[in-house]
C-alpha cells in the first residue's frame, strides 16, 4: 500500500537509505553489477506487471530476457516527449494517483519541460542520495547550506537546532536581492547551477565584498568555463565537487576525493547511445539513456535524458569508488546546429574551441537560421581584442558558417536558471 504524502521530511527513512547508499559504495565493482541487475530484473518485472504504458510496449519473453543491463537494449527507449503527451496514469504503477505521489518538474531546458511523479518510498532514497552526495562532498554537521534552485523545498526537523540547515538561495530573484540575501543566509557549503554562484561572485567582487565563510561548492547541472570555475573557487578559498543528476535519474555520478565523476552503478544503469545507433553500457560517447532503480511510483526504463556524455572504465586511484568514470558531460543532445544543406552537427566542439581562450568567463552561441551563428561572450576585464581571435578560430573549425562574436556584460539566464550554452531557433 502505498504510503501518503508527508508536509516535512521523515528522517528515518532517510537515514536507513542512506546506510544502503553507503553499503553500496564499499561494494567491489563486480559485486556492485550483481546487485545492480538483481534491482533491474525486479524494476522490469514490476513496470511490466504494474505499468499500463510498459504493458502495452513489452511482452513476457522481453520481460525475462532482461538479465543484466547489457539486455536492455531489447527494450524500446522512452524520450521526453511521450512522458510529457502520456496522462500521468498510463506511466504510474497501480495503487499510485497523482494524490498520493509528489511531482517533480524537468527544468525545461531541452523546450520540453516533463513531470515525474515519486512515492514516499522513492523520495526517501532521493533523499538520502542527495545527503550522501553532500557528506561524501565534505558536508559537516552544523554547516549552513546554500541551496541555489528557482523552488522551494521541504524542511527537515533538525533543522531547528541548526543541524545542516537548508538556506534557499532563489535564483529567480534580481541578482541584488539575491547577493543580500547570500550575506544574510551566511552559508558555509554552496550547491547548485554553476554559472548561477559565478554571477553571484562576480557581484560580490565588484562591491569589493571579502566572503571566507565557504569551504564546499558542489557543482552541477550546466556547463562551466574554466575560469569561471577557478573564479569561484579562487574567491572563497573552497574546494570543488561536482555531481551529475537530474529531476529524471536521480544522482548518476559524484566525483571522488582525487575528483573523478564516478557512475553511481548502484543507483541507476547508464547506457550510451552512440551516433552510429549502436548501445554501450557505462562506457564510450553519446546519448545518455537512463533507467532509474529506485522508482517504484513511474518506473523510467530506457529513459533519454537529453545530454551526451563521454565515458571511461575505472582508472581512477582513489579506492572509493570502483566504477566508470564520466570523463565529461558534453552538453544537451539537443544543441545541434543546421547547416545550409540541412545536415546536423553537435554544437559542442565549437564550445570547446571558445574555452581555449581564458579570457571567456561565459558564453552563448545561438542559431537564427541555417548556415548562421551569433556568439556573446562575457570576457574578463581588458579582453575586449579577444573576439577577433574567437571569430577566427570558429572559421577554422567550421567552414561556410556565417559568424558573428560579440563581447557582452551579462548573459541572461533562462526561467529556470540555468544558462543555455547552445540555443537554436531553426526547426530540427
Amino acid at each position: 500500500m502505498p504510503r501518503m504524502l508527508r508536509s516535512t521530511i521523515a528522517l528515518a527513512p532517510v537515514a536507513k537509505n542512506l546506510s544502503v547508499a553507503w553499503s553500496r559504495d564499499r561494494r567491489g565493482f563486480d559485486r556492485l553489477k550483481e546487485l545492480q541487475s538483481r534491482q533491474l530484473r525486479d524494476l522490469v518485472t514490476h513496470a511490466y506487471t504494474n505499468v499500463p504504458y510498459f504493458r502495452r510496449i513489452l511482452d513476457a519473453d522481453t520481460v525475462a530476457s532482461i538479465e543484466t543491463a547489457a539486455d536492455l537494449s531489447r527494450i524500446p527507449v522512452l524520450d521526453r516527449k511521450t512522458v510529457h503527451d502520456l496522462p500521468a496514469e498510463d506511466l504510474l504503477a497501480e495503487g499510485f494517483t497523482p494524490d498520493n505521489t509528489r511531482a517533480a518538474t524537468t527544468s525545461g531546458s531541452s523546450g520540453i519541460p516533463v513531470t515525474f511523479r515519486n512515492s514516499e518510498r522513492d523520495l526517501g532514497y532521493l533523499r538520502a542520495t542527495y545527503l550522501q552526495d553532500m557528506l561524501a562532498s565534505g558536508l559537516r554537521m552544523f554547516d549552513r547550506i546554500g541551496y541555489f534552485r528557482t523552488a522551494s523545498f521541504l524542511r527537515h526537523p533538525l533543522e531547528r537546532f541548526g543541524v545542516m540547515r537548508n538556506l534557499h538561495m532563489d535564483t529567480s530573484l534580481p541578482l541584488e536581492e539575491q547577493v543580500d540575501n547570500f550575506l544574510a543566509a551566511k552559508p558555509t557549503f554552496l550547491f547548485g547551477f554553476p554559472n548561477v554562484i559565478g554571477t553571484l561572485v562576480e557581484e560580490l567582487q565588484r562591491r569589493g565584498i571579502e566572503y571566507n565563510r565557504v569551504h564546499t561548492v558542489v557543482l552541477g547541472g550546466e556547463r562551466l568555463t574554466p575560469s569561471t570555475r577557478a573564479n569561484i573557487l579562487d574567491y572563497f578559498g573552497a574546494r570543488a565537487h561536482e555531481i551529475y543528476a537530474s529531476v529524471e535519474m536521480f544522482t548518476a555520478a559524484r566525483t571522488c576525493p582525487e575528483g573523478a565523476l564516478h557512475v553511481k552503478s548502484g543507483n541507476v544503469v547508464v547506457e550510451v547511445e552512440h551516433d552510429d545507433g549502436s548501445v554501450s553500457v557505462e562506457d564510450g560517447e553519446g546519448e545518455v539513456v537512463v533507467t532509474r532503480l529506485h522508482s517504484e511510483a513511474m518506473p523510467l526504463l530506457r529513459y533519454r535524458v537529453g545530454d551526451r556524455v563521454r565515458i571511461r572504465p575505472n582508472d581512477c586511484s582513489c579506492k572509493v569508488a570502483h566504477t566508470p568514470i564520466v570523463e565529461e558531460v558534453i552538453g544537451r543532445s539537443q544543441e545541434r546546429l543546421t547547416l545550409t544543406d540541412g545536415r546536423h552537427i553537435h554544437g559542442d566542439f565549437l564550445t570547446k574551441v571558445i574555452e581555449r581562450h581564458p579570457a571567456v568567463k561565459r558564453m552563448q552561441l545561438i542559431q537564427r537560421r541555417p548556415g548562421q551563428l551569433s556568439v556573446s561572450v562575457v570576457l574578463k576585464p581588458d579582453s575586449t581584442e579577444i573576439t577577433d581571435r574567437i571569430t577566427e578560430d570558429l572559421h577554422k573549425a567550421i567552414s561556410g558558417f556565417e559568424i558573428d562574436v560579440n563581447s557582452v556584460e551579462t548573459i541572461a539566464p533562462e526561467a529556470n536558471g540555468k544558462i543555455k550554452t547552445v540555443k537554436t531557433e531553426v526547426s530540427q
